[in-house]
């Protein structure tokens, strides 16, 4: 009872004795802790459903706080009143239990229903106050009143009923009116909130807040099957399942298969653009993310974009040819090996980093090495990385700079004086989306495997969309830079030059 009382899990294992815990819901509780604790104001936790987080953030954590201070105001919000209404009925149910009461005998409500009566604790679907001290628990639906109430704590899961309305411009326009015409206007300055949703857009309730007022949130995102480093306390290996006891790989991965999406969204928090817009429409996870090792002895191709915000690019890739083998029918085929990547951020997103970093981590290129990228690299007098009359030097010459005098000496510069189109890469030849996408699909003798450490690849080829144009889109976000598309771009400076893979691109006559 007294270890109930101090630390969150141990208050749901105690009053649910059938709770089974798996690591991430002990690491979903220290951060409940923290919340309860006020050490963590604002929090945004996404997870896959069905693995406990409603459990643990709208039923058993409403009623925590409550007990450890009665006097509380808590308002528990969900796209649907009747939604709303079922976990205020869940958290009342908690507090009623004998265990509960054994741990906080001081939090203690109404015996009766009771709705209107003057001078009666409430107590009903909608709201229910704590006797003598008049906290209280309201459930409203997102878009509902809370005129007249004073909110220390708001709890919002699942904002968003489904796919219709989360991609709904109507519907994310809404929830936003909602949330800082009503909601933030009844949060004072000690007030906390949690949000739990499944993000079904990026500019959905949490993609906007994330965008236009991410000061304060803490954010734990865990994904069914492990595809990134989204936190430093996920052990698991690339691709393993979250919590397979109860849902498997093999189960999570046919919903993948199904519909991609759904698993995007619900399963790894992480909504990306539907096929018909996604520039590299034809990436998949499954099929293009392997664990893939350096190979001895082979050279080192290296292809770099000169980009300053939010980083420089570069991307380190091996090139095989495999003679007697078979994939997708081919006996003979191009294997590229994307086995690593090199973001640099400030201070260092500077081109003759890219050398320098680069030679560090593989200094086996003092032999030789082939470098592709920008055209404009040949001719650019700098970029700017701020309204500022300060430049950040992104030419060839001062990524050479950054090598030592052996590697200088014996890199192969593979670098185009003008880039190939989006429409065409040559004369006769296929566009560059349309060649990319090939290549991709394995329509062309071409097997493409990314290590899963490329992280910000991953997430253009996933992300990035094309524009009307069929390049890629990088809109500018509010700091007036393009967060997405560098990496990309890197690639596809590699894989369309003609001394790499991009003869492959000529039409058939």
């Amino acid at each position: 009872m007294e270890l109930a009382k101090r630390k969150f899990l141990n208050f749901v294992k105690y009053t649910k004795k059938d709770y089974e815990v798996n690591w991430h819901h002990e690491l979903l509780a220290s951060y409940l802790d923290r919340f309860a604790s006020g050490d963590i104001k604002k929090l945004m936790v996404f997870m896959p459903p069905q693995h406990g987080k409603s459990e643990l953030t709208s039923r058993r954590l409403p009623a925590y706080l409550l007990g450890k201070n009665p006097k509380l105001k808590v308002v528990g919000c969900s796209y649907s009143s009747d939604l709303a209404k079922s976990f205020n009925r869940d958290v009342q149910r908690i507090i009623d239990e004998q265990d509960y009461k054994d741990v906080f005998p001081q939090t203690r409500l109404n015996e009766s229903n009771v709705k209107t009566v003057s001078g009666s604790y409430l107590r009903n679907a909608d709201i229910f106050e704590t006797i003598e001290h008049r906290g209280f628990y309201k459930s409203v639906g997102v878009g509902g009143s809370l005129t007249g109430t004073s909110v220390d704590i708001a709890i919002i899961d699942d904002p968003v009923k489904d796919a219709i309305e989360g991609n709904s411009l109507t519907d994310q326009a809404r929830k936003w009116e909602w949330y800082t015409n009503v909601l933030l206007t009844r949060l004072h300055n000690d007030s906390q909130q949690l949000i739990t949703m499944t993000r079904w857009h990026k500019e959905d309730l949490c993609g906007k807040i994330l965008q236009r007022m991410p000061e304060g949130w803490e954010v734990l995102r865990l994904e069914a099957i492990k595809q990134n480093e989204t936190h430093e306390a996920d052990m698991r290996e690339y691709g393993e399942a979250l919590w397979e006891a109860k849902h498997s790989k093999k189960k999570i991965m046919s919903i993948a298969k199904a519909n991609p999406n759904t698993f995007n969204a619900l399963y790894q928090g992480d909504p990306k653009p539907s096929k018909t817009m996604q520039y590299c429409s034809t990436f998949s996870y499954p099929k293009h993310v392997k664990k893939i090792e350096y190979v001895e002895g082979s050279p080192l191709h290296y292809t770099v974009d000169f980009n300053t915000q939010p980083y420089m690019s570069g991307l380190i890739i091996q090139l095989e040819y495999i003679k007697d083998g078979f994939w997708n029918g081919f006996e003979e085929y191009w294997q590229v090996n994307i086995i690593d990547q090199l973001p640099l951020k400030s201070p260092n997103n500077n081109a003759k980093s890219l050398g320098s970093f680069f030679e560090a981590k593989y200094p086996q290129i003092q032999t030789g090495f082939f470098l592709y990228g920008d055209a404009s690299g040949n001719y650019n007098t700098g970029i700017s990385t701020s309204s500022s009359s300060l430049k950040t030097k992104t030419l060839f010459d001062d990524l050479l700079q950054g090598l030592s005098k052996s590697a200088k000496l014996n890199v192969q510069k593979r670098i185009p004086n003008k880039n190939p189109s989006y429409r065409s890469i040559g004369q006769g030849m296929l566009g560059r989306r349309v060649f990319i996408n090939d290549l991709f699909n394995g329509n062309m003798p071409v097997r493409i495997l990314i290590n899963p450490n490329c992280t910000e690849l991953l997430s253009d080829l996933e992300e990035c969309t094309q524009d009307m144009n069929g390049k890629i889109a990088k809109p500018k976000n509010k700091e007036g830079f393009e967060p997405r598309g560098h990496f990309l771009q890197a690639l596809e400076y590699f894989l369309c030059h003609p001394k790499a893979l991009g003869y492959l691109a000529k039409i058939k006559k």
